[in-house]
């Protein structure tokens, strides 16, 4: 019975260093730079004082928004006077983004990556600024 109670003693330290383990993602985010933009030349730019994003916000954007293809894009996506861009490291590799107030959002890099994302209910729950 002492040779049970050890094999499960030991078995249970084991689980438990394990899930004391850090964990590494492949999928980590991590927002470089980012800027406001505001095209002043559009009448409807005074709308822009309220659009706020953080470096979290960003992060929490391209985890939470839906990619899609570039008619879903160009059917639905909003494009306002207000943007914040700037670089973002995801997958180890560098990236530059524009997201628009309105949720629409492009992710791109020199290496002919372009997608586009658009901000939907869960990600405008999270991010209530955008709408």
């Amino acid at each position: 019975m002492s040779v049970l109670r050890t094999v499960v003693v030991a078995s249970l330290l084991g689980i438990a260093l394990i899930a004391c383990a850090p964990v590494h993602h492949d999928d980590a985010v991590e927002v470089v730079s980012l800027a406001r933009q505001i095209d002043t030349s559009r009448p409807d730019h005074d709308m822009c004082s309220s659009l706020s994003l953080t470096r979290a916000d960003v992060a929490t954007y391209f985890r939470l928004a839906d990619e899609v293809d570039g008619e879903t894009f160009h059917d639905e996506a909003m494009i306002l006077p207000c943007s914040y861009s700037g670089s973002i490291k995801m997958l180890g590799q560098l990236r530059q983004w524009q997201i628009f107030a309105g949720g629409a959002a492009y992710l791109f890099d020199s290496h002919g990556l372009n997608k586009r994302y658009l901000c939907r209910q869960r990600c405008l729950d999270a991010l209530p600024g955008l709408q």
